[in-house]
């Protein structure tokens, strides 16, 4: 098979149901199984969760503006590109809580403005 037809294959053969996707109630679980598709990273795996019709909240994908964003509000490291996407997502979580992901759209399009 083509490699690009790969995750078409993976949802037509079953081995990942995208009906369970909606109806699991656990990001986390969905996430992992997002990921499990071919070119499928966290920041893409997270705009899925956020984008899509998954409509989860509680994921806060980050890109470049987003860590220099969340670096000159609140981390204040003096070189942005050392601040660990752990630490972001921590102090998203502290400060956003399970609504981030709206808090990053706002976050992102203030800091590219």
């Amino acid at each position: 098979m083509l490699e690009f037809l790969k995750p078409l294959g993976m949802v037509l053969n079953k081995e990942i149901d995208l009906d369970e996707l909606h109806n699991e109630p656990d990001t986390k679980i969905v996430r992992e199984k997002l990921l499990s598709f071919p070119g499928v990273g966290p920041k893409v795996a997270d705009c899925i969760l956020l984008f899509s019709t998954l409509k989860r909240f509680d994921v806060f994908p980050i890109d470049v503006w987003v860590r220099r964003v969340m670096n000159d509000l609140y981390i204040h490291n003096e070189d942005e590109n050392k601040v660990n996407k752990k630490v972001i997502m921590s102090m998203a979580n502290e400060k956003f809580g399970n609504l981030c992901g709206i808090a990053q759209q706002y976050l992102f399009y203030w800091k590219r403005g």
